[in-house]
């Protein structure tokens, strides 16, 4: 089924989880549908997601996250023939206007990501330099890495070498690392400091970053203000609760003042029985 997640394990000394989400075959499909009718990278989406998946959590609408990429110098001869990493971290800042429409958001959020190609060279701390965020403070606390190693064709046309699966997970040391690992069913993991999250909170980002990827399907003319975030149990808990509010407040209204007064005062008396 869509939306199978489970926990990859913590890391040394509890100070590292991990939690994964992969969605099924149908959802993945119409993720990479959704991008070739709209030349659109699928890294595109996932990254849209992402930053709306922050939003909420940051109360930000000026968003600034890291993203991976390759940093091979093309000045470099034979630099793409070289065996080893080359792997360079950019910013990426994302503004979020909610009367903005999805497709036309994440085009231009496309049209960015190329811009900053152009600096896949150039180190983190000089981009730092350049920016207002004074030194010592970051300037993102997550990181997204689209995994999307390549594999020569000469070995792939190798009769007596078969290539099953490509699968990897990242460790960084930024509180969040989002990894999204492409293939038939499409999954993704966040791996997170656990001083800083705990095991819920992360599983509860995952459900909403697989709620909006299907709403981006649903509904791609939608705008942004429009799209789906809270899962199936998170929305049934918010109409509990509302069908339950007006009844709450009804009898207090009821009641005077000191009597919510002591009601509130034994409530939180730790020594009331």
């Amino acid at each position: 089924g869509d939306g199978e997640t489970g926990r990859l394990g913590d890391g040394e000394m509890g100070r590292l989880g991990e939690e994964l989400l992969k969605l099924s075959s149908a959802t993945t499909a119409a993720l990479q549908s959704l991008a070739k009718e709209n030349q659109l990278t699928l890294n595109t989406i996932v990254q849209g997601a992402w930053a709306l998946v922050l939003n909420p959590y940051s109360s930000e609408t000026d968003l600034v996250y890291g993203v991976t990429v390759s940093g091979r110098p093309p000045h470099l001869v034979g630099s793409e023939s070289m065996v080893g990493l080359f792997i360079n971290t950019l910013p990426v800042r994302v503004q979020i206007e909610t009367e903005d429409y999805l497709l036309s958001w994440l085009k231009q959020l496309q049209t960015q990501l190329l811009e900053i190609r152009n600096f896949e060279y150039s180190p983190l701390v000089e981009i730092q330099g350049w920016s207002e965020v004074p030194r010592g403070l970051p300037l993102f606390e997550s990181i997204l890495v689209f995994e999307n190693y390549p594999i020569d064709r000469t070995l792939q046309q190798q009769e007596s070498l078969t290539i099953e699966s490509v699968t990897a997970f990242d460790h960084t040391n930024y509180p969040l690392t989002v990894t999204v690992i492409p293939g038939s069913e499409l999954a993704i993991a966040i791996a997170y400091t656990t001083c800083r999250f705990d095991a819920a909170t992360i599983t509860r980002m995952l459900g909403h970053l697989q709620t909006l990827l299907t709403g981006m399907v649903t509904s791609p003319q939608t705008k942004l203000v429009d799209l789906p975030l809270l899962t199936a149990a998170e929305q049934a808990q918010l109409l509990e609760f509302n069908q339950t509010l007006p009844t709450i407040a009804e009898n207090k209204l009821q009641k005077g003042i000191h009597q919510l007064f002591e009601e509130q005062a034994n409530n939180t008396n730790p020594f009331s029985e």
